[in-house]
């Protein structure tokens, strides 16, 4: 069996130098920002942090194609983090437990993964949500309608029942293809 789309993102994620660069760079900006006068990113930073590397994460129209994250941020993350994304994230990953009040490097590479991936994955879920319940509406309408044509409605109704399940059946078929990943 293949893995799972959410492993797909993150070994994409971490395995690409786009995304690490603008990992570590951000990191680096937000410690300079705050004059290294912490030993870590506090929360109160993390939102700047993951909005710079969004904003960095951008390429040529020609480079796009070759970068597999560059590709994920064009289809799967229309916009920018929000806070209610970080506060997610930090919750999920656990970040801020007991008396510590900073990130590493190290932990902040992982949720900048952690974010980026379930923000890419809540995009897939909600346009399932959506494009599925409209195609198989559309699909339903087609059918009432074909069904009362006088030319083709007789040939149709020849087919039975069998045909609105077939269009249904293809047109849930290519929405779930256009969800690949990567």
């Amino acid at each position: 069996m293949g893995s799972t789309p959410s492993k797909k993102i993150e070994e994409t994620l971490e395995t690409s130098s786009t995304f690490q660069a603008a990992v570590d760079a951000s990191y680096e900006e937000c410690m300079i920002l705050s004059q290294h006068m912490f030993p870590g990113l506090p929360a109160w930073q993390l939102l700047n942090a993951v909005q710079r590397i969004y904003e960095k994460l951008t390429a040529e129209e020609e480079e796009k194609d070759e970068d597999a994250v560059l590709m994920y941020k064009e289809k799967w993350l229309p916009q920018p983090p929000g806070q209610i994304d970080v506060d997610r994230a930090i919750r999920k990953e656990k970040l801020f437990t007991g008396d510590k009040r900073f990130i590493s490097q190290d932990e902040f590479r992982l949720f900048a993964t952690t974010l980026f991936r379930d923000m890419g994955l809540t995009t897939a879920c909600y346009r399932l949500a959506v494009y599925v319940p409209v195609s198989s509406i559309s699909v339903l309408c087609a059918h009432l309608i074909v069904k009362k044509l006088p030319l083709v409605g007789p040939a149709y109704r020849a087919g039975g029942p069998l045909m609105p399940g077939l269009l249904l059946g293809s047109i849930v078929g290519v929405v779930v293809s256009q969800l690949r990943f990567t």
